[in-house]
């Protein structure tokens, strides 16, 4: 009797199966849609699903990082960085940090990072009972980018939107890189028990999406159209609203000159001599230049004449930032209200060199893309723009870890930028304590500390 059962079951699951195929030829699901079968939370009364993605100044519970497994460049110190920044965000926070397990192919070992790390923590006085540590497989700690993106629904559940993802236009969609960068929010929602995740077939990443948490999103269209060329803007478009949980979405034209894709070309030095570098650039990524700092206020670059003047680059980013000014002037949010806008200073261009044995330079003289559009010279030092911005900065409970640029020897009007641009940050956030950060190490790998984090939301029953 109870094989009779079973039998049963099974002959109604195959059904339930074969209907299910049918259902979707019959209703011609976009190939987006059937990349997943999805168990929504969902309105009873509207059908709509009710996750959504809160604004990173909403209340967390987390805050991802992944350790990292090469340096930017020989000497500056990724890994000290990233424990100097757990010892600000610990006390307010957890962190939960992304550990490679044993991969004998590439001399990695679970138990020696740990060791590694554990001393870290002790010099920088990190408390151990605020880090959390998962064995997850990963290349690189870009964590805004191929990180997992957390929907909550205000019943307490959270989601993982899974994008796809081809290192920032660089790498084919299949390559070894894409593929293992582009499972890690699997991973993360697997080990997490997150039974709702939201998969699709384009290509976007976490540092071109700004939102407020009540339904508006802001991208930059020559990064999201560069990524899914086969699709329309439409198109794009309407899968940010179904994955992310949106209403409305604002189009920015382009985002910073100096974060240009590496293999586009060269950027003109003060000489207009187009022999400058970027450094895996990602082509114009929206946390460089405009953020959310609540639902209804945006931070925004603003670049001087004089400094347009006497720095081509900065010339070219006032032309494009100028531009995506009179597109947020002209916007609204999701309900029709205009947005409060608040200029922050440009950051200083920054150059340094770089030589074969630093971590970007290897991959950007081995890269097939660069190989082919934007040869580096076979062993020679090359120069290189760093990805300077006072906006790639991180919102967490209690704490904003922001960048400053200046350093002993360095220009005097450099500290003054940084004095301006930490008030303007205090300022929007009188309830959290604006810590800045010598984020070098970062930033010549073509990112900074917003790029480096990914927040976990707090998931509240309402």
């Amino acid at each position: 009797m109870n094989r009779m059962n079973r039998m049963n079951r099974f002959r109604m699951a195959v059904r339930m199966a074969i209907w299910g195929v049918l259902v979707i030829g019959i209703l011609g699901l976009s190939p987006w849609d059937q990349a997943v079968v999805q168990a929504e939370t969902r309105d009873p009364t509207t059908g709509q699903s009710t996750f959504y993605f809160p604004g990173e100044f909403e209340e967390q519970e987390a805050v991802w990082m992944g350790w990292p497994t090469y340096e930017n460049k020989a000497g500056w110190s990724v890994k000290d960085l990233h424990v100097r920044l757990w010892a600000a965000m610990a006390p307010h926070v957890f962190v939960n940090v992304a550990v490679n397990p044993d991969d004998r192919g590439r001399g990695w070992k679970y138990r020696a990072q740990l060791a590694e790390i554990h001393a870290l923590m002790k010099k920088y006085e990190v408390p151990k009972n605020r880090i959390r540590f998962l064995k997850i497989r990963h290349e690189d700690v870009w964590w805004r980018d191929m990180g997992p993106i957390y929907l909550v629904d205000g019943k307490g559940h959270r989601a993982v939107a899974d994008f796809a993802f081809n290192g920032w236009g660089y790498e084919a969609d299949d390559s070894e890189y894409a593929r293992k960068e582009g499972s890690i929010d699997a991973q993360v929602a697997r080990l997490e028990g997150i039974k709702e995740i939201r998969r699709t077939r384009m290509i976007s990443e976490g540092g071109d999406r700004e939102m407020n948490g009540k339904g508006t999103l802001i991208v930059v269209e020559a990064v999201e159209m560069q990524r899914n060329p086969g699709m329309s803007r439409e198109q794009i478009e309407s899968e940010l609203k179904r994955v992310l949980g949106v209403k409305k979405i604002i189009w920015l034209k382009k985002g910073r000159y100096d974060d240009d894709q590496t293999f586009s070309g060269c950027l003109p030095d003060e000489d207009g001599k187009k022999n400058l570098y970027t450094a895996i650039a990602t082509g114009g990524h929206i946390d460089e230049h405009v953020r959310f700092v609540g639902p209804n206020r945006i931070l925004y670059t603003e670049i001087s004449a004089e400094e347009a003047r006497n720095d081509p680059v900065a010339a070219e980013n006032k032309r494009r930032f100028e531009e995506n000014l009179v597109l947020l002037k002209a916007a609204t949010d999701q309900d029709g209200q205009p947005f409060e806008l608040i200029p922050v200073p440009n950051a200083p261009t920054i150059i340094e060199t770089l030589r074969p044995g630093d971590g970007v330079y290897d991959y950007l003289a081995t890269n097939d893309l660069m190989i082919r559009r934007n040869r580096i010279p076979a062993g020679k030092p090359i120069k290189v723009i760093l990805a300077s911005s006072y906006l790639n900065f991180l919102i967490t409970n209690g704490v904003v870890l922001a960048q400053s640029f200046w350093l002993e020897g360095r220009p005097e009007k450099w500290k003054t930028l940084d004095e301006q641009a930490m008030r303007i940050l205090q300022a929007q956030f009188p309830d959290r304590k604006v810590i800045p950060f010598d984020a070098k190490a970062i930033n010549i790998g073509g990112g900074g500390i917003h790029c480096n984090t990914q927040q976990v939301p707090k998931a509240t029953r309402r």
